[in-house]
């Protein structure tokens, strides 16, 4: 990379930002032409950044045509959103379905997308929220029905997790605010009345996980809490009542992940525990029943998602293992047969993503 032909203008335009890079292009088409729209330089680019790394050949095809796209993704600056955009949950201005990254936002460090809203947060800690709105699940302190793009809602927020039609954030000095849909206790707020605007719950929260109609908070000395809908389980309290207020459930958790009707927690000692529904196997315990107990499953796991009916976790060595509803091959293992068990799927996974039909893992190497 370092012998490619380089323009001298490569390596003033290295010195800028993004913006400034990007401004000045707008400015005068002999920077574009050379620069901002120059597959090479912004290959270069990364390499003077990252090294000489391999870029997957689905992101150069995802980003074919917008060679910027692969820096933005590379740096997680930028925010690119693609898939279904019904309600506006892309945060494109529009509702129009893409297949191909469009870029929304820039200096954004963290992104959740619940079934059709989505919250992040920037650099600087803002939260922008938008998506559909009918519960007020975009805290915006209303319900009009939609937001198409990025709005403002709060400042020092450092984390957010979008459920179903609920949102959980943690802000930096560890207190909980959840809005959006409450009919079943979601929020924690000890009644079944939705709120449009961020509420106060719970203080000391390092973590928060809303899954469909339920929220599981892990506190800074590692309790964990759970509250909202529990008619399978989920919620771990040994019934099927559903709670308004967070309920101590088990402790030395250090990461929770609500699925659609379903959980998956951590111990500091990373022992494995799966409670709620279990008709496709998600629990991983080798049956259909359901669990209304944290129930151990396995020993060295490091890092649990729980999508709508299927779950995902890497173990301590960094091997993924799926298990549960497998009808469109979520799970990767070639067929459409669902698992109950762990099943292993590939080795050398450092992160993963279970969604309503489909998963992500990313590879250590």
């Amino acid at each position: 990379m370092e012998n490619i032909p380089k323009d001298p203008l490569w390596e003033i335009a290295d010195k800028l930002s993004n913006e400034d890079l990007i401004n000045l292009c707008l400015t005068n088409k002999k920077y574009y032409n050379i620069i901002c729209n120059n597959k090479q330089f912004w290959f270069w680019r990364i390499y003077k950044r990252l090294g000489d790394i391999e870029i997957p050949d689905s992101l150069r095809q995802d980003c074919l045509n917008n060679p910027k796209c692969i820096w933005d993704i590379l740096t997680m600056n930028t925010l690119y959103m693609f898939g279904r955009n019904s309600y506006g949950m892309l945060g494109t201005g529009d509702t129009q379905d893409t297949s191909t990254p469009i870029e929304i936002m820039n200096d954004i460090k963290y992104v959740s997308c619940g079934e059709v809203h989505t919250g992040v947060i920037t650099l600087e800690n803002k939260l922008f929220m938008f998506g559909l709105n009918t519960f007020g699940q975009l805290g915006t302190g209303d319900t009009r029905r939609k937001r198409l793009v990025p709005t403002f809602v709060m400042n020092n927020i450092k984390y957010v997790s979008c459920g179903g039609s609920h949102t959980g954030v943690i802000t930096t000095d560890n207190k909980l605010f959840m809005f959006g849909f409450n009919h079943d206790g979601g929020l924690g707020t000890g009644d079944t009345q939705n709120r449009s605007k961020p509420t106060d719950v719970m203080n000391n929260i390092r973590y928060v996980s809303c899954g469909e109609l339920h929220t599981g908070v892990i506190t800074t000395d590692n309790k964990l809490f759970m509250f909202g809908l529990n008619n399978k389980g989920q919620l771990g309290t040994r019934d099927t009542q559903n709670r308004s207020t967070p309920t101590n459930v088990i402790n030395d958790i250090k990461y929770i992940s609500c699925g659609g009707w379903h959980t998956g927690v951590i111990t500091t000692d990373n022992k494995f525990f799966m409670f709620g529904h279990n008709f496709h196997g998600q629990l991983g315990t080798g049956d259909k029943q359901n669990r209304v107990i944290p129930t151990d499953i396995m020993n060295d796991i490091n890092y649990v998602s729980c999508g709508v009916r299927h779950t995902g976790v890497i173990t301590t060595d960094n091997k993924l293992l799926m298990f549960g509803h497998n009808f469109l091959g979520q799970l990767g293992t070639g067929d459409t047969q669902n698992r109950s068990t762990p099943t292993h799927i590939m080795d050398n996974i450092k992160n993963l993503g279970c969604s309503a039909h489909h998963s992500v893992g990313i590879t250590i190497e």
